[in-house]
């Protein structure tokens, strides 16, 4: 299964609760790969009521969809089962491509509700702290912050201190070189010249 077909709808499941806004606006960035498909963006918007403003601003976003979940109740995992409910609707409708933004291992049931029938294409995304189990029940997993390449490597740099010290060293073998050289040309003993001895008679 692929996840680029233009006549797909890719839902996106966004654990608010454990998930800063910087990793969703991420994983938007990574979901407009996939456009023109139709997004939807799935979470309880009124659970961090500071961040209202930048929630109405991304919600401006064309090309996304953004529905909020409904809660039978409210308390510890009332978001997660809030989610599941949504992505088990989501999936009879019959979508098959999901994001999901937690490093909670709770959302593997999830993950295998989506695959339990027809198989799902999940991409997950969360931090480094996420478990190997939850990794594992995505078909593919991106992690956040994205690792940032290095600009030169130890190897790089020890080649080039080596290359470095090769030369100055060939450098200073040349200059002792013409030095010596120097020294036994000006040592060399020179022959006079001027008028020979008189013959013997």
């Amino acid at each position: 299964m692929t996840f680029d077909s233009s006549n797909d709808t890719v839902a996106i499941l966004y654990d608010i609760e454990n998930a800063p806004f910087e990793m969703l606006d991420y994983t938007l960035g990574i979901a407009r790969r996939f456009q023109p498909c139709r997004i939807i963006v799935v979470t309880d918007w009124d659970k961090v009521p500071e961040d209202q403003k930048r929630w109405e601003r991304l919600r401006r976003r064309p090309g996304f969809t953004f529905r909020p979940v409904t809660r039978t109740y409210l308390g510890k995992n009332s978001l997660d089962n809030a989610l599941y409910d949504s992505a088990l609707v989501l999936y009879k409708d019959g979508v098959r491509r999901y994001f999901i933004i937690t490093t909670d291992s709770d959302f593997v049931k999830i993950a295998e509700a989506l695959n339990s029938g027809d198989k799902s294409y999940i991409i997950g995304v969360g931090t480094k702290q996420a478990s190997e189990t939850l990794r594992s029940a995505y078909d593919e997993f991106f992690c956040y912050p994205p690792e940032k390449p290095e600009k030169k490597t130890r190897k790089a740099k020890t080649e080039k201190s080596a290359d470095k010290q090769e030369k100055t060293a060939k450098g200073k073998t040349a200059k002792n070189a013409k030095g010596e050289a120097k020294g036994e040309a000006k040592a060399a003993p020179v022959a006079k010249t001027g008028k020979g001895t008189k013959a013997a008679k």
